[in-house]
């Protein structure tokens, strides 16, 4: 678990923070030497986790000890244990933040991590991973606390209270109507993707919109949705290439998957 208010680093953050290979710091297990340096990750995680404000602290006076010829005296800012809200959660950790009668075994949980017909929702964050196409690849996700227990309150199912879930005979509603923030970001989105599509990234829109990447993530894949309904409503004929060219998406296979996608929601409309 990431603790709210920790910024989360992995081996590579750590050695980089103090200046030796990833290789160098696993084999030489640094970590195990800091005195009072927490490992955030549960046991039998496939990642290790610190609290980088620690490692920074504990480089610092590594630092300051070697200068002056004498052991390191670790002062590490401390690391908050109580819940939180905002809480980031591993697959797993995400499972046993839920009540233990609204818990699935854990083989179905992780199912549901790329389901059709139960999904979790999108994670929060992302720690290690690559951008490849405005999509992060590899790495390890996260989910905030809240927003696992929000999606169970509305999941229906195993230990539902009376009258969850939707009723029988009821009526869809009017799909919610996005804010005017929420209309403007996606405004801007789309037009950076149309003035630079070969360099506009999750990250490049992140940061000119000030939203988390994650969020960013999925305005850009978003717009280039959109962008190509718009192109098949002018060419039936577009191609993978075309969609490639005009969304600056490099993977064909992500190419193909979004003109699959806009053919399919285009005929449906």
């Amino acid at each position: 678990m990431i603790p709210n208010g920790v910024t989360p680093a992995d081996d590579q953050i750590a050695a980089d923070i103090f200046g030796v290979s990833v290789g160098y710091w696993q084999d030489t297990k640094h970590w195990q030497k800091i005195r009072g340096l927490k490992l955030l990750n549960r046991e039998g995680s496939r990642r290790r986790l610190y609290s980088k404000e620690q490692l920074l602290a504990a480089h610092t006076e590594e630092e300051r000890a070697k200068a002056v010829n004498e052991q390191p005296r670790y002062d590490l800012p401390p690391v908050p244990a109580d819940e939180h809200p905002d809480d980031l959660l591993d697959l797993e950790e995400a499972l046993y933040a839920l009540p233990e009668e609204r818990r699935v075994t854990l083989s179905t949980w992780k199912t549901y991590k790329y389901g059709t017909k139960t999904r979790l929702p999108d994670p929060d964050f992302n720690l290690g991973g690559q951008e490849v196409d405005g999509e992060i690849v590899g790495g390890e996700d996260f989910w905030r606390r809240q927003t696992i227990l929000d999606w169970d309150a509305n999941r229906p199912g195993r230990g539902s209270q009376p009258g969850r879930g939707r009723k029988v005979g009821s009526k869809n509603k009017a799909p919610r109507q996005p804010t005017p923030q929420a209309e403007e970001r996606r405004r801007h989105a789309r037009l950076l993707l149309d003035e630079q599509p070969a360099t506009v990234t999750a990250k490049v829109l992140a940061e000119s919109l000030g939203v988390h990447p994650v969020h960013a993530e999925r305005l850009l894949r978003a717009a280039r949705l959109e962008k190509v309904r718009d192109l098949l409503e002018e060419r039936e004929d577009l191609t993978v290439e075309d969609v490639q060219h005009e969304t600056g998406l490099t993977v064909v296979a992500h190419a193909r998957k979004l003109l699959d996608e806009a053919r399919t929601t285009t005929t449906a409309q």
